[in-house]
């Protein structure tokens, strides 16, 4: 016969104010400028929470071991792959070229070549004309 691991109401309460702070947390780092830092601190913030609900609204801290050494490995190769990922996405276009059709590489998806260009406001840029279109800080 198992044992089963009842949780006191409290350690749920101190996780859910944990998560509610970490929430917090994370929307105010959002309006901070880290510049590539700030994708590091949410993806982290979002791993402790995830973790917490794992490990204690789930049970898996009082669960098999093995189930506790599955989920940190799924961590890790999820880390692992979207080290690899940002690394690959940052550095692209390191080359300067593709080595492969030694053609020029550019940020812009080739989609966005068919669209006509538009300034930070949305407005075509070649149908400009010094029209200010209503706001007084379009130039």
């Amino acid at each position: 016969m198992s044992d089963h691991h009842i949780t006191p109401l409290r350690t749920y309460l101190v996780i859910a104010s944990c998560l509610f702070f970490l929430s917090g947390v994370t929307v105010w780092v959002s309006y901070i400028d880290l510049g590539s830092f700030n994708i590091v601190l949410a993806m982290f913030v979002a791993t402790v929470k995830a973790s917490l609900v794992a490990f204690f609204f789930m049970h898996l801290l009082w669960d098999d071991k093995k189930n506790l050494v599955l989920f940190l490995m799924s961590l890790m190769f999820f880390g692992i792959f979207v080290v690899i990922t940002m690394i690959d996405t940052e550095f692209r276009g390191a080359l300067g070229f593709n080595p492969e059709t030694k053609e020029p590489i550019t940020k812009r998806a080739p989609f966005y070549a068919q669209l006509p260009l538009t300034d930070t406001h949305g407005y075509p840029v070649d149908s400009h004309d010094d029209i200010h279109h209503g706001d007084d800080d379009h130039h």
